[in-house]
């Protein structure tokens, strides 16, 4: 009789370590996506800003390169307030505008797909986690299967 409790307690320890595991591992997976989640947003955030940065600079130079245009037309007696030389100034800034306005929507684009993913990681550990408890809970069940035999084994005489 000693031999049957002493396994049957080991049993419900051996039960007691997978359900505890199943659970721990759901929650070890779910920390990782949540963390995986957080860079990748930490990514988007930079992709727009690293976006914004450059389009700035494109306007910066846009700026650079109307000034010089300016200067060198007034230089070869130009007037710079009107027809050509407007034109011209115009077209810099517009071509400017374009790529900088080209170059924010791509870093918005990219960012919308980081967060995307970043989404996926927090479902991907959710789902781990949901299932730790449905493991868990299988694991209990299964070992409480097995004890139940035990005992039966034992009121029957049978071994």
């Amino acid at each position: 009789m000693c031999e049957l409790a002493t396994l049957m307690m080991m049993k419900v320890a051996s039960t007691a370590v997978s359900a505890i595991g199943a659970l721990q591992q759901g929650q070890q997976q779910k920390a990782w996506a949540d963390y995986q989640a957080a860079q990748a947003e930490a990514d988007a955030r930079a992709e727009r800003d690293a976006a914004m940065i450059h389009a700035e600079k494109i306007r910066k130079a846009a700026r650079r390169q109307a000034g010089e245009a300016r200067a060198a037309l007034a230089g070869s007696g130009v007037d710079v307030g009107e027809g050509t030389a407007v034109k011209i100034e115009s077209q810099i800034y517009a071509d400017a505008e374009e790529d900088a306005w080209t170059t924010i929507l791509g870093g918005k684009a990219k960012g919308a797909q980081l967060d995307a993913r970043a989404q996926g990681f927090r479902i991907s550990g959710k789902n781990a986690e949901t299932a730790s408890y449905f493991n868990a809970a299988g694991s209990a069940l299964s070992g409480a299967v097995q004890i139940g035999k035990g005992w039966k084994k034992k009121e029957d005489g049978k071994p």
